[in-house]
């Protein structure tokens, strides 16, 4: 476990306006996509409430640099083999971390709590603000796309019945009965109780929503290990012009070009994509999807969340969903993207994150 990082100079928690409300923010440090959403709510949420934020890991890095109140607490992390989840290994992780997280994170979230004295929390798929909820008696609200697993009923093969179980179990240990989840997904299965689950359309960062979209020669390609070199060969085989992110490296190689990543890079070269190559991965799906491109999805194996992202992006015609593909699967998807483009323009809906944001305010105001 790595030691904690704490902010020299982190200023002390301030009176919130009257009308405003002191919210606790839990913030999972697995993947991005966590962080990047959390950051749009935090920075709603600023506007009118008082908000301290405890994150782990990528998301302290990416969040400490928009905001100030907040506290870096150690988290449980996934074990990846390849492309591959070893669930062995991620629970020998988790039980040897987890002792040790227990006595740091609590103990200082319990302190600041007691002078913040927060009226709610909100946990981003966080699992020490949900322990603290308990302990403080204070409401808390799951805001995270990662509970379509367990609060609707998502239909997939029976071949993916254990990574699913396995999924469940792991989504139910942390968090706990929340007094509301808002679950944000491109795709809406029917959800178990909807007296308190509510589902909305992804929330996308602002400098996505500003994008104009237009269609150049290139797909963009991005992984999130440098592992998949197989994918690369097949890529390499192909007459189509691929920008790659993910490995590391600035390199031009026949009809590959690799980039190191650059936000606003990256951001154009999405915007301008004819197409987008991924794994499964939440967030970079939906950004795609709200700027019209087809999805070529190849999910980490075992890693459940993303396979059932992918199998209903393939559901909706939105994209193609591969677990081993080969040069043939991907010259036959790189022939279908005007059929994809139509149903992602026909069927996919965005409100600019308004209609979450106006439930979280309306919910914040009613349980505290």
């Amino acid at each position: 476990m790595q030691s904690p990082k704490i902010m020299a100079n982190l200023p002390l928690p301030h009176e919130h306006s009257p009308e405003g409300k002191r919210i606790l923010y839990g913030v999972c440090g697995e993947g991005m996509g966590h962080a990047i959403r959390s950051g749009v709510v935090i920075e709603y949420l600023q506007k009118k409430n008082d908000v301290t934020i405890f994150a782990i890991d990528r998301a302290y890095d990416y969040l400490s640099q928009k905001f100030d109140k907040i506290y870096h607490i150690e988290g449980l992390n996934t074990v990846y083999n390849y492309d591959q989840i070893n669930n062995v290994k991620t629970l020998i992780s988790y039980c040897t971390d987890l002792p040790q997280g227990l006595n740091y994170n609590l103990h200082l979230m319990y302190n600041v709590a007691k002078t913040f004295k927060p009226d709610i929390i909100i946990s981003d798929f966080e699992f020490y603000s949900n322990i603290l909820s308990k302990i403080l008696r204070i409401p808390l609200i799951s805001l995270d796309n990662t509970h379509v697993i367990t609060q609707c009923d998502s239909k997939v093969s029976k071949e993916y019945l254990s990574d699913s179980l396995i999924a469940r179990s792991v989504v139910k240990s942390v968090l706990q009965r929340p007094r509301y989840y808002l679950i944000n997904s491109f795709f809406f299965p029917p959800v178990k109780n909807p007296k308190n689950v509510k589902m909305f359309p992804p929330i996308l960062r602002g400098s996505i929503l500003r994008l104009k979209p237009t269609q150049e020669e290139h797909i963009l390609v991005y992984q999130s290990t440098d592992s998949n070199l197989k994918l690369i060969d097949l890529l390499a085989g192909l007459d189509d012009e691929f920008i790659i992110y993910g490995f590391h490296k600035e390199e031009k190689k026949g009809n590959l070009t690799f980039k190191c990543f650059n936000e606003d890079e990256f951001f154009e070269d999405l915007s301008s994509a004819r197409a987008v190559i991924t794994n499964g991965g939440f967030t970079l799906i939906s950004e795609a999807l709200y700027l019209g491109k087809p999805v070529f999805s190849i999910p980490v194996k075992k890693h459940f969340e993303q396979i059932l992202n992918a199998v209903y992006l393939e559901r909706l015609k939105y994209g193609e969903f591969h677990e081993d593909p080969d040069k043939d699967d991907l010259e036959k998807f790189l022939l279908k993207l005007d059929f994809y483009r139509k149903h992602i323009k026909n069927n996919f809906r965005h409100d600019k994150n308004q209609s979450i944001l106006r439930e979280l305010d309306k919910i914040i105001y009613q349980i505290t």
